[in-house]
């Protein structure tokens, strides 16, 4: 972890690739700091907590998109078969 000490209106850099994301130090009370965030439009910037809550959300999504897959992929033999007997 790199650790860096800013003061209000110093600011970080972050570059990937050409892309930078600039943290500016905005105001810091009673052990609380303000962070402003300058970066592309299409980079979503989130609290931890709001973040892990997005990823828990998404994986309890593709679950139940799995387990539905998985029972379709079963009631489609027995569609199929029930079809092909209706048809003769």
């Amino acid at each position: 972890m790199l650790i860096l000490s800013r003061k209000i209106g110093e600011s970080i850099v972050i570059q990937v690739g050409n892309r930078k994301i600039k943290l500016v130090m905005v105001e810091q009370d009673n052990g609380s700091i303000k962070i402003g965030f300058e970066a592309p439009k299409d980079i979503k910037i989130y609290r931890e907590e709001v973040y892990e809550e997005i990823v828990k959300q998404n994986k309890a999504a593709l679950e139940s998109n799995v387990n539905r897959l998985g029972k379709i992929k079963t009631s489609i033999p027995k569609l199929v078969k029930k079809d092909k007997k209706q048809n003769t």
